[in-house]
């Protein structure tokens, strides 16, 4: 009984030693309570990349965040962001072959599919968490022109966890193309349409995939303006790369698609080995303290 109240005893000192600690900071500086909007370009990375294609597109977030600081320059800023990615990835030519199949008459063959013109417009909704370290210079207590008072320099490193709950895509091909070689007689096939070998109309096509929890490295700098003793303004500009793949588990093999009926289920997204999504912006955070910083 001696030795639970001895534990207890030491358990509640370490916890007002914590509190206290945490209490000297806010002391020395207060928390921030911020809302911030950013904007940029966003892209799909794919792996391999084939040659001529593209993946660009726009990203919006608004959220809100807290910035708890250790000191007058150092602290660590956690928030809330919702936002949306809209991408539009297009390749001219993708190319699949599939070997070793056996046509309606039992003949050996390689079929080569080529698909022309193709494009997809990706929309992802997601939730956004931010956890990162700020560094800051000090700052006056206020900023004025005629004092010559100089703003502060911040930067920002640290992870972003994205929860996508909502992904639409729309995608569309121009033309299919078959043409199967026969090893056995040394002969290529490339105008039978009955045997599906020749030119294909293309299809376009809408759906969703399943998105997995995307992890993104950010890192964000710029300047902080003091514009009242309780108020400032972050204007910086952001860097976020994907560090896993998202679409792992929707993965499709680019053999699947060789006939019409195929395409009704074509994206991209799914016939990339490897997929990373990346973002660059501007970020506008407008921050509230409750009293003035001792800078």
């Amino acid at each position: 009984m001696i030795t639970k109240k001895k534990n207890i005893t030491k358990k509640l000192l370490l916890l007002l030693f914590a509190l206290s600690s945490f209490a000297v900071m806010a002391q020395r500086a207060p928390a921030e309570i911020s809302v911030s909007a950013a904007g940029g370009i966003s892209t799909y990375c794919f792996q391999p990349l084939p040659k001529k294609s593209s993946s660009l597109g726009y990203t919006t977030d608004f959220g809100v965040g807290f910035t708890g600081f250790f000191s007058q320059q150092l602290g660590v800023h956690v928030g809330v962001d919702f936002g949306l990615f809209n991408v539009k990835s297009t390749v001219p030519n993708i190319y699949s072959y599939t070997p070793g199949l056996y046509d309606e008459n039992d003949s050996l063959c390689n079929l080569h599919s080529y698909l022309n013109g193709y494009a997809e417009i990706h929309k992802s909704l997601f939730l956004n968490i931010p956890v990162m370290f700020i560094f800051q210079t000090k700052q006056k207590q206020s900023w004025s022109w005629k004092q010559d008072q100089k703003a502060a320099f911040y930067a920002m490193c640290g992870v972003k966890v994205l929860f996508l709950f909502d992904n639409k895509y729309e995608a569309s091909v121009k033309t299919l193309r078959n043409e199967a070689y026969y090893p056995g007689m040394d002969n290529w096939a490339t105008t039978q349409l009955f045997a599906g070998y020749g030119n294909f109309k293309g299809y376009a096509n809408k759906g969703k995939m399943e998105f997995g929890v995307v992890a993104m490295l950010a890192v964000e700098m710029g300047v902080k303006w003091r514009i009242e003793n309780n108020m400032c303004i972050y204007t910086g500009a952001f860097f976020d790369c994907g560090l896993n793949d998202p679409i792992k588990d929707s993965r499709q093999s680019s053999g699947n698609y060789t006939d019409p009926e195929s395409l009704k289920d074509l994206s991209i997204l799914k016939v990339a080995n490897k997929n990373y999504l990346m973002a660059v912006g501007i970020k506008l955070r407008l921050a509230f303290s409750k009293r003035l910083r001792p800078y």
